[in-house]
């Protein structure tokens, strides 16, 4: 009788220490959640405004079978304010329908008040902490209303996952304006000798593009905004900024504009570029040898000019687009070639016997440029115009 009240009594509580690990109990289920993709960050009168977007997932199944139907929503975006950044974030929990996965958010944009009144650090800490946030989370900032960029969709229905912010490289290998810069990449570049980021300036483009219910409004890069941990320091765009793309050792192809000593213009793909900078330190004075090299194609030639000459001018206009973005970075104390950083890896005592604040003091005669363009042939192997 004894025997079998002790073999009841383990199995009741063999089944007892079961029935917990029977099921996962903590699971969220992914249907049942909602998922960021995006976070805007707005600042005004002492109170964070964050705007969250999600993500449609049903959007992008349609998207990648390239099939579907019927109306639905592209887009929705959610706002909420406080104090601070953290409890804006909790006041919008209080109107969410469903619990917000973290885990797939894409992108960061900034307001440029937001930049310029309490940079980039409360947000960034709060991401960095976070358990469910990656550091592969792309950074922006603006100067349009947030609550407009948000709900700009990307072209012919696609989901918001496939959009130019949330997938800047798909646009980058095409046309390397502006590198984009992640989470991971910020925190070095604050980190790091000069202290600075360079982030992506964008707005909303409402020329460019159209569909057979009217015009299409998308986003699109301008420049480069320059901002410490704390403030920004300034910005630069549309043509002022074009010099930015030829010291980018991740440059891949772009379009240069020359014109030719016979008159017309020429359009030029550069590509294949190699970029070395080089420090040069004489007591006191400290440049930097800059040594550029790339390859050009013809683009577009509609009258025959002199190749030669034509490489040559490239050069120059190469060399003029460099100049103009560094000084306008001087203009708001900003190295924007992060020279500070190339003397700090290569030459760390005399970076230690110049800097301020993890910056040497930069001039306009601080780089030395040498520009060499090898225009390869046009395209098919063709050298003179398609049409004479």
């Amino acid at each position: 009788m004894r025997r079998k009240l002790i073999k009841h009594l383990f199995l009741t509580l063999t089944v007892l220490a079961v029935i917990p690990i029977a099921g996962c109990w903590d699971t969220n289920e992914s249907e049942r959640m909602v998922y960021a993709q995006g976070l805007g960050v707005d600042y005004e009168d002492g109170h964070y405004t964050i705007y969250l977007q999600i993500i449609n997932l049903r959007l992008l199944a349609k998207s990648e079978s390239s099939g579907g139907g019927g109306p639905q929503v592209n887009v929705e975006v959610g706002h909420a304010s406080a104090k601070t950044f953290d409890k804006a974030i909790f006041n919008l929990y209080k109107s969410s329908q469903r619990r917000i996965f973290w885990g797939h958010l894409s992108y960061v944009v900034f307001s440029e008040n937001a930049l310029k009144q309490v940079g980039v650090k409360a947000t960034i800490d709060m991401l960095d902490r976070y358990r469910e946030t990656r550091y592969r989370i792309w950074m922006y900032a603006t100067k349009e209303p947030l609550s407009k960029v948000f709900v700009t969709t990307p072209i012919l229905d696609m989901s918001t996952a496939l959009s130019r912010l949330s997938d800047p490289k798909a646009t980058f290998h095409q046309s390397s304006f502006i590198r984009p810069i992640d989470m991971r990449e910020l925190l070095i570049a604050l980190n790091e000798p000069g202290h600075e980021a360079r982030i992506p300036f964008i707005s909303i483009s409402k020329n460019n593009w159209v569909t057979d219910k009217g015009a299409h409004e998308a986003i699109k890069t301008d420049g480069l905004a320059v901002t410490t941990k704390d403030a920004l320091k300034g910005k630069i765009t549309n043509d002022h900024a074009l010099g930015f793309r030829w010291m980018n050792k991740d440059f891949v192809r772009d379009v240069l504009q020359v014109r030719s000593k016979e008159g017309p213009m020429v359009d030029l793909v550069i590509e294949k570029s190699k970029v070395k900078v080089h420090p040069v330190v004489k007591n006191s004075d400290i440049h930097f040898n800059v040594q550029i090299k790339a390859k050009a194609e013809m683009l577009v030639l509609v009258k025959k000019v002199n190749l030669a000459s034509l490489a040559s001018d490239s050069e120059k206009e190469i060399k003029k687009q460099i100049i103009e973005t560094y000084s306008k970075g001087l203009n708001f104390d900003a190295d924007v070639y992060r020279l500070s950083e190339v003397l700090y890896r290569k030459n760390v005592k005399a970076w230690k016997q110049a800097e301020h604040n993890g910056k040497i003091p930069l001039t306009k005669d601080s780089i030395k440029l040498d520009i060499k363009v090898k225009l390869v042939h046009g395209a098919k192997q063709r050298e003179e115009p398609t049409l004479e």
